[in-house]
């Protein structure tokens, strides 16, 4: 009898979890929209401006380095409102940054108003992919990294 009651327990846990990572992963509208562009700052921070990023409720707006053609690490993050954001400014760090970033939206699924990199603050997606938009910087006062063409050995 006991193995039945944890049965539905296991079940209705299940059914629970289902429905908040179905909170989390389904987006139906969320976009980014963002042009190549200089990084106005020094050799230590700068920004970049993302057009528009329409977000599936609270989150985050975050710009990731180019890692061998894949997003690297975080350089920056902007809080983003539910629904369409528009020219969306993100400070960057600068002397980690390459000449190819990635923006990516993420849920702020933790604590409000904390961003909190890679669990629970994780990737929007749209039909199933992440919402993530390559894009070209260049610098005004810093020298960028290129590490698309090279192979880690």
């Amino acid at each position: 009898m006991k193995n039945y009651w944890l049965v539905i327990a296991a079940v209705l846990a299940a059914c629970c979890v289902g429905l908040v990572s179905g909170e989390i992963g389904a987006t139906t509208n969320a976009s980014i929209t963002v042009k190549d562009q200089a990084i106005p700052g020094d050799g230590i921070v700068g920004n970049v401006t993302v057009d528009e990023a329409v977000s599936n409720g609270t989150g985050w707006l975050v710009i990731h380095n180019n890692l061998f053609g894949h997003p690297g690490g975080v350089i920056g993050y902007a809080p983003v409102e539910p629904g369409v954001n528009t020219n969306v400014t993100v400070t960057v760090h600068t002397f980690v940054a390459t000449d190819t970033l990635f923006a990516v939206l993420h849920h702020d699924a933790g604590r409000e108003g904390v961003f909190e990199y890679p669990v629970p603050d994780v990737e929007q997606k749209m039909d199933g992919a992440i919402v993530i938009v390559p894009f070209n910087v260049t610098a005004e006062n810093a020298t960028l990294m290129n590490l698309t063409g090279l192979c880690p050995r």
